[in-house]
Order: C-alpha cells, then structure tokens, then sequence
C-alpha cells in the first residue's frame, strides 16, 4: 500500500511538472499583433486601435457607421487567444459633401446679384455669406431670391444704406 502511494505520489507529481512546462503561456503583445494584422486587412478600420491585457481585446477609435464597428468586433473575436473583446469604438458619420450644393448656389447667386452690383456672395459648405452695401428697400427683394435658391444657412453682413 505504501508503494502505491508513493507510485501514486510520484505520477501526480510528474503530471503536475509535465502539464506546468507543457502549457505556452501566451503573450498580450503577441495577441495585440494578431488583432492589430486581422484589423489592418480592412481599410474602413484605420481609425482602429486595440490594447490587449490578460487577453482581453479593448478596441478605441472611430468608424463611420455600426456595421464597421460590429465587423471590427466580430474580426478581434475570432483572432486566436481572445477570450474576449470590449468594444468602445465610436461611430462618426462623414461630413456631407457639399460640393454640388455649392455649385448650385454659386450658379444662382450670380442671377440674384446681377441687379445688385456692390454685393458680394461666398459659398462655403451650403452657406451663403453676403457682404457688401445695399439700400433698405432693395435687401428684401435680394434676401428672397438668396433664401429660394435654398441654401443650408444665408449670413447677412450686407450694409443697409
């Protein structure tokens, strides 16, 4: 009995040595590698960032819509030794291109200028900033023609003589 014991003893023992030096302990910055590469293969994930501790993957940045910011999770999941993923990525739409906008409102500023030769018109982005000099009883007149070309914003700065 006392043999087996110590038959017994000396196998826990080696298994509890073999299961010790067998097992790889994983690096974090190895794993972060792993999610950082996964990330990189999609350009709509630039704005991306992972940190890696105990094997759980925080992903930060922004993205511009919810698909990007679930498929950037869904990506960091399946990356090898994840045991889990924290998702603080924000979403932040594109700014709208105006640019069609602004070309369209340049076109009708120079038909709703043409009687008013001391005015001018800039166009930035949908809004229409008018400078210049005008007389009182000829700025409402000019105000409705700029107002039905439908601007984001019209800027008054016109000097009323």
């Amino acid at each position: 009995m006392k043999a087996f014991r110590l038959v017994s003893m000396l196998a826990l023992i080696l298994a509890v040595g073999v299961a010790t030096t067998s097992c790889k302990k994983v690096k974090d910055a190895d794993v972060q590698t792993a999610v950082q590469t996964a990330l990189a293969a999609n350009p709509d994930l630039a704005g991306v960032s992972v940190a890696v501790l105990n094997q759980v993957a925080t992903l930060t940045g922004t993205v511009k819509d919810d698909a990007a910011k679930a498929y950037a999770a869904t990506t960091a999941t399946a990356v090898q030794n994840v045991k889990s993923v924290i998702n603080n990525i924000q979403v932040v739409p594109p700014a709208p291109d105006y640019t069609a906008l602004d070309a369209a409102l340049n076109t009708g500023l120079a038909d709703a200028l043409k009687d008013h030769k001391t005015v001018k018109a800039e166009v930035k982005d949908g809004v229409v900033t008018l400078t210049g000099e005008i007389r009182k009883r000829d700025l409402p007149t000019l105000m409705q023609k700029v107002n039905a070309l439908n601007p984001q914003q019209v800027v008054n700065n016109i000097t009323v003589k």
